[in-house]
């Protein structure tokens, strides 16, 4: 278990890097991470290189016993080296090359920057493989963050990506639909990025041009990955990359388990516990990056401040650190450690204060270390093994946001609906990627999933053809690989294992009357069709949704029905196909009506739901059978319990409930020790 902080001795005068470290030892840290975002501070010219100050910083981290996540720091990358090779710059959307003025402004895949990426990537390594303080290698910071780049060397290398995943221009034509508008492409030299300032190009385009920057990111995570492997095998590697990123992001799942050793994150709920979306995605995130892997996760970088905001209300960070714990996490690093004095992150606050003070914050993290050495004898970090499934789709996350005028309701936010039904009956999922699922799953939950592409296709069949029990929910399965829609009924190259066939749907809109104009009181038609009301047995629901899918079944089960509809068409199906079922809801993933639904079908399943606990209190059993309690709310809440137990971070018995405080965590002990 570790407990720590982010550091950036570059930023501090020698004298006080004594200072924070004897700070960071009384506060019980044992984790320090350093060396982001500062390639310049190490090789502030092209070939020189400066890492006596930092053997220093290395050596009292070894001396004070507290061991070191050392950044590949390759972004941002140097002015000397933008100015070298101006070609490395972003270029806009309208191929205007952008100064680098900021973070994250060079093309990732440009040879030129790779070139000088890996040459000091490899220097690094080397310097530091075999220093005691070492345990781990982080990938650079934050891929996934920032803009692509829209320059003509990113075309010509888009072109180039093209012509290796097609083969011919003619199959390429076939996969882009390009008579469309007058659009056939002679040559692959015809091809140009999809974008023409806040012009878009066709979605089958723009799906493939995410899919080739993405393979560029993975592609150069790899090779760092390989550089840490060849030269350091000893050392651990990791990263806190933003793969979920709406606006550039990566295909994460694509190729995880060959390239990440430590899975991390960045955990930001917010400085708002009450803000229960951040906080559901938050805990998502973590999910996804552990995906199928079965290792605890690292909170590289760790909330403590916003920008503008000081933190979250007292207690509130050290319920986020058991919150983290809850999803598997093995480590909280604080970002950061001192409020930073200057540039554009003057105002996110730290753990010391401005004037180098420590704050509150610094006692709350205190705490929470010491708190984490305790706990480390107790089960901890879980190793869980999940017996449900989400699948998580980047592809059909640029699906759904290329075309807005269909896919109205946000892909993300239908995720975490669908991840949030299980959070709150205290369930472990995993998040896995359909064209590959590696393990076995009792129940498998596929929220939204747009694209449905050959391989995730098979995955499903087979999956419920061998027993296995599969919830697809609206909006999935509209659309094959290249991003067209199906020809075929809906959902594509399913219906016969969901028994169904889908061709109409209908849109609900909120009625609002516009204003007053030219004195006669006009109303907007906004309100196409009421809200669906769904008939579960005996049980009456009505999600807040704008759009239903209306069913055709064919060999399926109507399960649950449309009540106030024209159509009163069925909004849940079940279908036998093989050994298994597939279930379709005919909604966009809605935690009104999943969390009902899908405790209805576990008792089926074998499926055992987490200990029972009131809404905003979060609970996991450990291996040893004690529970781990966290209340994420700022009231007290109250937990009733079937036996005694001793509360092991307050020592407190418990006779017949548990009192939870706000923003309380507690670890209940199966028995005493």
């Amino acid at each position: 278990m570790y407990a720590g902080t982010n550091y950036h001795p570059h930023d501090w005068p020698r004298e006080r890097w004594k200072q924070d470290i004897d700070l960071m030892k009384e506060a019980s840290f044992n984790l320090v991470r350093l060396g982001h975002l500062c390639w310049d501070s190490f090789e502030p010219t092209e070939g020189n290189y400066t890492f006596e100050w930092f053997d220093e910083v290395m050596d009292l981290f070894a001396k004070a016993d507290i061991k070191v996540v050392l950044d590949i720091a390759t972004r941002p990358a140097p002015t000397w080296l933008h100015k070298k090779y101006p070609e490395i710059d972003l270029a806009d959307a309208n191929g205007i090359r952008m100064e680098a003025q900021t973070r994250y402004m060079e093309d990732v895949g440009h040879p030129a920057f790779q070139e000088y990426a890996y040459k000091f990537a490899e220097t690094l390594i080397c310097r530091y493989r075999n220093h005691q303080a070492l345990y781990a290698f982080g990938l650079c910071n934050e891929f996934g963050s920032g803009s692509p780049s829209y320059s003509a060397s990113a075309r010509d290398r888009f072109q180039s990506w093209l012509s290796a995943k097609y083969g011919t221009i003619e199959h390429l034509n076939h996969a882009w639909t390009t008579q469309r508008w007058s659009r056939k492409l002679n040559s692959f030299h015809d091809v140009v990025l999809p974008v023409s300032g806040s012009v878009r190009g066709a979605p089958e385009r723009l799906l493939d041009m995410s899919r080739f920057y993405s393979d560029e990111v993975l592609e150069f995570m790899h090779g760092l990955s390989r550089l840490v492997k060849r030269l350091a095998p000893k050392a651990r590697e990791t990263t806190n990359h933003w793969s979920e990123n709406p606006g550039y992001g990566f295909d994460y799942l694509k190729e995880y388990d060959e390239m990440i050793d430590l899975p991390g994150i960045g955990f930001y709920p917010g400085t708002n516990p009450e803000d229960r979306r951040a906080l559901i995605a938050a805990c998502f995130f973590m999910d996804h990056r552990i995906g199928e892997l079965g290792r605890p996760i690292w909170c590289l970088e760790f909330q403590t401040g916003d920008f503008g905001g000081y933190g979250s209300p007292r207690n509130a960070m050290r319920m986020y650190a058991y919150l983290s714990l809850i999803h598997r996490s093995q480590t909280v690093c604080a970002w950061t450690w001192r409020s930073m004095l200057g540039g554009e992150e003057q105002y996110i606050f730290g753990l010391v204060d401005h004037d180098g003070e420590p704050g509150w914050k610094y006692g709350e993290f205190k705490q929470i270390a010491e708190e984490f050495n305790l706990l480390k004898d107790y089960g901890l970090p879980r190793d869980a093994s999940p017996e449900i499934a989400v699948a998580y789709s980047f592809e059909s996350l640029k699906v759904a946001a290329g075309n807005k005028s269909f896919y109205k309701t946000d892909y993300t936010e239908q995720v975490l609906q669908a991840y949030e039904t299980l959070e709150l009956s205290n369930l472990d999922c995993n998040i896995v990627n359909l064209r590959r699922m590696l393990l076995s799953y009792k129940l498998l939950i596929v929220p939204g999933h747009a694209i449905m592409d050959d391989d995730s296709a098979a995955t499903i069949r087979s999956y419920v053809e061998n027993g296995g029990t599969v919830v697809m929910t609206a909006y999935s399965a509209k659309v094959d690989a290249h991003n067209r829609v199906f020809d075929s009924p809906l959902p594509g190259a399913l219906s016969d294992v969901f028994g169904i066939r889908i061709g109409a749907f209908a849109r609900t809109r909120s009625h609002t009357p516009s204003e007053n104009a030219g004195g006669l009181e006009k109303t907007e038609l906004r309100l196409e069709r009421e809200r669906p009301v769904i008939v579960l047995g005996q049980e009456r629901y009505e999600p807040p949704i704008d759009y239903y899918e209306m069913i055709e079944t064919k060999t399926a089960e109507t399960e649950a029905f449309f009540d106030n509809t024209l159509e009163r068409s069925p909004a849940v199906t079940r279908n036998r196909y093989g050994k298994g079922e597939a279930i379709y809801v005919a909604i966009p993933a809605s935690t009104a009506f999943l969390k009902p639904f899908l405790e209805s079908l576990y008792p089926a399943l074998g499926i055992e739901t987490g200990p029972v606990t009131p809404p905003g209190v979060a609970a996991r059993r450990l291996e040893d059978g004690s529970t781990l309690y966290v209340n994420t709310i700022g009231k007290d809440q109250t937990i009733a319990l079937e036996h005694p137990k001793t509360g092991l971070l307050t020592g407190r018995q418990y006779r017949n409930s548990l009192e939870l405080s706000a923003y309380e965590a507690e670890l209940l002990l199966n028995k005493e020790r």
